[in-house]
């Protein structure tokens, strides 16, 4: 009885054995689909946050020109009210009643023919 436990035993190691040697060839292939997965998901990973720093610095520097720009835009705004104002008195002084209400007003000067009436100040 022992020799034929021996015998299947054996058999079993035998086929166990035929079927490593069958599997040895595929094992290889796999290793090979595993390492080239491998090197794929890393050159994807390595993409991948590549593209999230860029992504990321230029969000930064589009966020400090677009604040440049805002402020850039407000000063414009300010120029363009002071000429618009400045426009304004450039056609103020083409009317000679305006140049001498000016003259009376800032430098105390009438016509000959005028008497200036000063109101005292408190």
């Amino acid at each position: 009885m022992a020799r034929a436990g021996t015998g299947r035993r054996a058999d079993v190691e035998r086929k166990a054995e035929a079927v490593r040697k069958e599997d040895s060839p595929d094992t290889a292939r796999n290793a090979g689909a595993k390492r080239r997965k491998r090197l794929y998901a890393v050159v994807m990973l390595s993409f991948v946050v590549w593209a999230g720093i860029t992504l990321y610095s230029q969000y930064g520097q589009i966020q400090s020109t677009s604040s440049a720009l805002a402020e850039k835009q407000g000063e414009e705004r300010a120029v363009k009210a002071a000429l618009k104002e400045l426009n304004l008195e450039v056609e103020r002084l083409q009317d000679p009643e305006y140049i001498g209400q000016m003259a009376r007003k800032k430098f105390g000067l009438y016509p000959p023919n005028e008497v200036p009436i000063i109101q005292p100040q408190e």
